[in-house]
């Protein structure tokens, strides 16, 4: 259970970082203008919420092994990719 708790967070992390990062490319273009730096702000103050959750939660987790940690990272990462690439409509199959 606590492998699938960590995988879930992960999971999630990756997922609004992704997200984030696909939605305000539309608004950081040159020119820079104040558009693009209210897109900065909110894209890196939406990243420091997701991070700040992320270690409240991470506290609530029971110690796992270092290799488990890094192979449940990675395949979160993949499927969030996956995930995030069909939801936006970026990649059909």
């Amino acid at each position: 259970m606590k492998h699938i708790k960590y995988f879930g967070i992960h999971f999630l992390l990756f997922c609004v970082i992704i997200l984030t990062g696909f939605y305000s490319r539309n608004y950081i273009r040159k020119p820079f203008s104040y558009t693009d730096l209210i897109a900065i702000i909110i894209e890196f103050s939406l990243v420091i919420v997701a991070l700040n959750l992320y270690k409240s939660l991470k506290k609530c987790l029971p110690s796992i092994h270092v290799i488990n940690k890094i192979f449940l990272s990675v395949l979160a990462i993949f499927i969030a990719t996956f995930f995030t690439g069909i939801l936006t409509g970026e990649m059909r199959f």
